[in-house]
């Protein structure tokens, strides 16, 4: 018989239209489903008994884009363009993790996700340097308890080791290099090795930067890429010329997330719509880095599932609900800029974005059949956030209590697939002051492995290839981009 936990005395922002918003119910939890939500529900009388009494319980939030294994990096990108987080993240901090330092990252930002509400998390995994790098990098993850997908990153890191000599020509021919072979089967056994069919985490793949590759690289990896079978495939994407060829390749698939797509035309949001893919966006990261405006309203116009994503935790706290309101009140600006005029309604609303990190996120991760609403038969992924708060006095309406006013320190109470991770405010089994420690020492070796690299030599591997128009696609680095509108 399952075990059985009753939350009672809540309102709950379902997020199920058929639901609606409900106040002062009761929610029951078997096993790792939701069994009911109303007034008066019966339970066993050995059930678990979770009075909420003034809380909001909504569903388990989702991140559609994060670099988790930059945890330790916090800060380093604070000033940071996007040239700078290439020649600097990509090129020299990547290579001064070793194996420990990467699991460290992945088990605490898989935790402070959790801490934050976050349930799912699309984390693209860019840092496979090493067989040991990857085991360490799909451990940490799964050792924190956090749902969704860890993918595997298709991406040739530099052939060098902090106090090596440089080679500038070696690290610009192996990072502009097709995808490596070893990296199809590493990351086959990682798939084989971690990740089976019981966990919460499951195994999808992050490609390379396919969008600037040539149409014969870009199919060739993508052909290799569904070769493992992965259940989720992400990628960075700013233009959408080779969309067309590789949809009539079959190598573009409903199981995909396109992030950022900041410079896509109306014609590539049709065709994602068309083959059913997700699009993620990162306002915090697209804004500051001048990547171009967030797309999540063209998306959304267009039909497609959208989500919000952390993206860079070396310069974004790792807070999803700060991403809604950034993006909600830029897209709200955007809206009225152009007529000049003060608005007479507000055509963007709060409850739509919510609904991005929600059940519109799960969908757009191939998720939303399992979570994204308190619906009774889903998985119990949900969270109770308290309201007692300073920031939070008096919550007068839900959705904006959520949106405008919530942040992680009001987040009580977090269940992932039924499983009880965060109580009272605070993650359970987790030695924090033990895991700090050992964060810290991580970032301090990380720095000192930096120094060692003469990073102005190894600047000139990204100072040759910005200037060069073939190789790194203007459509990243230009100034403009289609209107927001």
């Amino acid at each position: 018989m399952s075990s059985q936990i009753v939350i009672r005395g809540v309102t709950a922002v379902t997020m199920d239209p058929k639901l609606g918003d409900q106040v002062g119910v009761d929610i029951l939890i078997e096993g790792n489903r939701i069994a009911a939500i109303g007034r008066e529900i019966a339970y066993r009388p050995n059930a678990q008994v979770i009075q909420a009494q003034g809380m909001i319980a909504m569903p388990g939030m989702v991140d559609g884009h994060r670099h988790v294994w930059q945890t330790q990096l916090r800060g380093v990108a604070t000033d940071w363009t996007i040239i700078d987080y290439a020649e600097r993240m990509r090129t020299v901090y990547c290579v001064c993790y070793q194996p420990e330092d990467a699991y460290l990252a992945n088990l605490v930002g898989g935790l402070e996700a959790i801490d934050a509400g976050i349930t799912s998390i699309v984390d693209h995994s860019h840092l496979q340097l090493t067989p040991e790098h990857s085991d360490a990098l799909a451990r940490g993850l799964k050792e924190s308890g956090i749902s969704g997908f860890f993918c595997y990153g298709f991406f040739n890191n530099p052939p060098y080791w902090p106090g090596d000599a440089i080679d500038v020509d070696a690290i610009r021919a192996k990072i502009t290099a097709p995808v490596e072979d070893w990296h199809i089967e590493n990351a086959r056994r990682v798939r084989d090795l971690h990740f089976g069919s019981d966990g919460v985490l499951r195994f999808g793949i992050s490609t390379s930067e396919v969008y600037m590759l040539p149409m014969d690289l870009a199919a060739r990896e993508l052909t290799a890429v569904w070769s493992l079978n992965p259940e989720l495939v992400t990628s960075h994407w700013y233009e959408g010329s080779l969309l067309r060829g590789l949809r009539e390749k079959g190598l573009l698939r409903a199981n995909m997330v396109f992030t950022h797509c900041n410079h896509f035309s109306p014609e590539d949001f049709q065709m994602v719509a068309e083959i059913g893919a997700g699009v993620c966006s990162t306002p915090d990261t697209e804004l500051g880095m001048g990547l171009g405006f967030p797309v999540q309203q063209r998306a959304l116009d267009a039909k497609i599932n959208a989500v919000f994503g952390v993206d860079i935790c070396s310069n974004i706290a790792g807070d999803i609900l700060s991403q809604v309101r950034l993006a909600l009140q830029s897209q709200r600006w955007a809206n009225v800029a152009p007529t000049g005029q003060l608005p007479k309604t507000m055509s963007v609303k709060a409850r739509d974005y919510l609904h991005m990190i929600t059940q519109g996120g799960a969908n757009a991760i191939g998720m939303g059949r399992e979570i994204g609403s308190l619906t009774p038969g889903k998985r119990a992924d949900l969270v109770l956030v308290r309201t007692d708060g300073i920031n939070m006095v008096p919550a007068h309406d839900p959705i904006g209590a959520l949106v405008f006013y919530a942040n992680p320190s009001d987040i009580d109470t977090v269940f992932i697939a039924g499983r009880l991770v965060k109580k009272d405010g605070v993650l359970q089994g987790i030695d924090w002051p033990s895991l700090r420690a050992r964060l810290t020492e991580s970032r301090r070796r990380i720095d000192a492995r930096f120094s060692q690299v003469p990073f102005e030599r190894v600047r000139a591997v990204f100072g040759d290839l910005l200037a060069d128009k073939e190789t790194f696609s203007s459509g990243t680095f230009s100034a403009t981009s289609e209107a927001p509108l």
